[in-house]
């Protein structure tokens, strides 16, 4: 399932949100809602929901909202709406006003005309929920931040990202771990943990900021690995058929296309005959994240004469990257060796590998301008 991510500048009519703005402003007008840009939220997030909101009572949609920041205030929930009136363009998040915490009387007073608010909205058809972060300029745990949002988003009013657009907006920022930000990304640990990964259990869990993950949160990740691992089998399949076509190989079969319990996921025939076996491992992050390889999968490795590791990377929509580890035969044979120093009665299902483990060949680009789906 693609995420639905968005950010969005704040004006002054959108500060009429907070109750301390809409008290104390002079240019905002009594709007006291944010604007979602419709070319934005109905155009790239949610095209059906023009529809879907016809059969809610008033045309409203009820959103449970989770606000942070800024800086680095803790979460916020409150229950407010998605409306869209008949008077106006755009659809709008509104419903009581927003009064700063009892906790913390000053919180969004600090927000400007300019500055930004991040969504993180969840549902496939139409929004149920959101993740909400508020960055304000002049706060001292955002001014990075800030300045990297504002490279992004450029001169537009609201745009919405991906992935690994929000991931190089943390990066350049160089945001402190603790920023709530945090929250927002379905970040390498979880996406490494939902695959058995301890590194990212530990990660998760020693982390300063405490990150609770709720079960939807957890079922979306483990969404998005399955659906990760889906879409770097439809590029190696494009990749593979290119490679047919020019004559590199004699044909090749997608195995786990037909029985997707198989230990790899396609077989190539060589010019010479002989077969070659591929396991692939797909990410849509950059190629330090760490993966995953079953004990069937090591067994196999081991057992025949050659078997490829094609690690997919940074993908996008009709993009990604890919680079090959030929033939990792001996790899497996050393682990193997190592599981059978264990206690009679123990034996790991899996394994987790960090690419400088391996030995992997130059990058190669693939790009597809559509991809049929099976």
């Amino acid at each position: 399932m693609q995420r639905k991510l968005a950010i969005k500048k704040l004006t002054a009519s959108d500060l009429t949100f907070f109750e301390w703005h809409f008290r104390n402003q002079s240019t905002g007008g009594n709007q006291k809602a944010i604007n979602l840009n419709a070319n934005i939220f109905i155009g790239n997030l949610y095209p059906d929901l023009p529809d879907y909101i016809q059969t809610q009572t008033e045309n409203k949609l009820p959103l449970d909202i989770l606000i942070y920041g800024p800086g680095g205030e803790n979460q916020y929930n409150l229950q407010r709406k998605i409306v869209k009136g008949t008077t106006y363009k755009n659809w709008r998040l509104n419903g009581e006003f927003v009064a700063n915490p009892y906790e913390s009387p000053e919180r969004f007073n600090i927000l400007k005309p300019g500055d930004f608010i991040v969504f993180d909205f969840d549902g496939i058809g139409f929004p149920v929920s959101a993740k909400i972060i508020f960055v304000a300029k002049e706060h001292i745990k955002d001014t990075s931040l800030h300045t990297a949002i504002e490279s992004f988003l450029g001169t537009e009013k609201m745009k919405s990202m991906t992935d690994n657009e929000i991931q190089q907006i943390l990066i350049s920022s160089n945001i402190v771990l603790d920023h709530p930000i945090n929250q927002l990304v379905l970040d390498d640990d979880l996406e490494d943990f939902v695959q058995g990964g301890d590194k990212g259990l530990k990660n998760l869990l020693s982390k300063p900021y405490t990150r609770i993950v709720s079960s939807a949160t957890l079922k979306k990740v483990k969404e998005a690995a399955e659906a990760n691992g889906r879409r770097g089998e439809e590029f190696i399949n494009a990749y593979l058929t290119q490679k047919k076509n020019e004559g590199e190989i004699t044909d090749f079969f997608w195995q786990s296309n037909y029985n997707p319990i198989s230990v790899y996921d396609f077989s190539v025939t060589l010019a010479n005959g002989e077969t070659v076996f591929i396991d692939v491992k797909s990410t849509a992050r950059d190629f330090q994240m760490p993966f995953h390889i079953s004990l069937g999968e090591l067994r196999l490795m081991a057992s025949e004469k050659q078997y490829d590791i094609y690690r997919v990377f940074s993908m996008n929509e009709d993009s990604a990257k890919l680079r090959i580890v030929k033939n990792a035969k001996k790899f497996a044979i050393e682990i193997l060796e190592v599981f059978k120093k264990l206690p009679e009665g123990i034996c790991p299902d899996s394994v987790s590998v960090e690419n400088s483990s391996l030995l992997f060949e130059e990058e190669i680009k693939i790009q597809i301008h559509e991809i049929d789906e099976e």
